[in-house]
């Protein structure tokens, strides 16, 4: 296994294991954690697009999650930790403030926001690059999780719609950014 795969996988493992330890701590608190998630248009709440991540309403939401999450950004880190960091932070980021202003008056908690900036960075990214490598990565993500894209429909009140969309959208935008940029590093021949 390369170094690069195996530092990638340690940051994986770290943001897993902390998400993990803050839903036991929440467990323990009878879930009072997640009044510090992200609760739009509430400035005194505004401190949830950093805290909503790693804050879930049940184990099976937690282990969903974390499961997701692995798979995910262990593809992306395919192109790199750097990357992988780039990208969780873009989805994160877009996700929470796409949430905090545009978002349903209710706490949003998990990490399905940055989840689906991920999936989309990875689809958009294939369609802009056309690596084989790149496009190979997309045909696996749409076989493991092609049904996500059910969740932009607002079917369920307790689900984050917002979130999936918001961070889908930062996901598209890392995609399009990312593979432009590496298409104009290429070597000419």
């Amino acid at each position: 296994m390369r170094q690069s795969d195996k530092d990638a996988l340690k940051v994986i493992g770290f943001i897993c294991l902390f998400t993990l330890v803050i839903h036991i701590a929440n467990v323990f608190f009878r879930g009072q954690l997640n009044d510090y998630g992200l609760l739009p248009r509430h400035f005194s709440h505004f401190t949830g697009i950093v805290a909503y991540p790693f804050l879930h309403g049940s184990w099976a939401h937690l282990l969903s999650n974390l499961v997701s999450f692995s798979v995910l950004g262990y593809l992306v880190s395919s192109s790199g930790l750097s990357r992988f960091i780039a990208v969780f932070m873009i989805s994160w980021v877009g996700s929470g403030i796409g949430v905090w202003v545009f978002g349903r008056m209710h706490y949003h908690v998990g990490l399905s926001g940055i989840i689906y900036g991920l999936w989309a960075y990875l689809l958009v990214y294939a369609i802009m690059y056309r690596s084989l490598k790149s496009i190979a990565i997309a045909v696996i993500v749409m076989f493991l999780y092609g049904s996500m894209v059910w969740g932009f429909i607002p079917a369920h009140s307790w689900v984050s719609y917002e979130s999936h969309f918001f961070g889908a959208l930062a996901g598209v935008l890392a995609g399009y950014f990312f593979s432009r940029r590496d298409k104009q590093r290429e070597p000419v021949t």
